[in-house]
């Protein structure tokens, strides 16, 4: 009976586990790369909020010609490998978020077929640099139009 039920803990400890970003996404990055082919800087802070149920991505983007600038608020909630959220941004944008996360990837598909679609790619290279990857559905292929990689900001 006690090793049945240390079995069933250590999996339901298993199965939390899963259900987290790795702690090594959460904090202030910095990022800098192209997005639309001009070079850009970027920044991202990922945090747990709401009693830890949620984790709230707070983004900026901005061209270094001066031509664009956007924030962003992304929620992400994480079950298994199951990410589901919503996205608000500066544009007066907001659609839903779904995705996957993988060992340290995690994939976002965004968007309505009303408006626009597109997949976000977050790999974490090592504890201090991230690589994000983000992609349009043009006519049924996915187009990169950003990438930047990301240090973590040093508090």
């Amino acid at each position: 009976m006690k090793k049945t039920i240390l079995i069933l803990i250590a999996g339901l400890i298993t199965i939390s586990a899963k259900a987290q970003l790795p702690e090594s996404f959460l904090g202030k990055w910095e990022g800098s790369g192209s997005l639309y082919n001009t070079e850009a800087t970027f920044g991202m802070e990922w945090e747990k909020v709401l009693n830890n149920k949620f984790y709230r991505l707070d983004f900026m983007n901005a061209l270094n010609n001066g031509a664009f600038s956007m924030v962003a608020h992304g929620y992400y909630q994480i079950e298994g490998d199951s990410v589901t959220g919503y996205w608000l941004d500066s544009r007066g944008v907001s659609f839903p978020l779904s995705g996957t996360l993988d060992n340290l990837t995690l994939t976002i598909y965004w968007g309505t077929v009303d408006f626009e679609q597109g997949r976000t790619e977050y790999t974490l290279l090592n504890s201090d640099e991230m690589e994000v990857t983000d992609f349009v559905l043009r006519n049924g292929e996915y187009a990169q139009f950003g990438k930047a990689i990301y240090q973590r900001k040093k508090e």
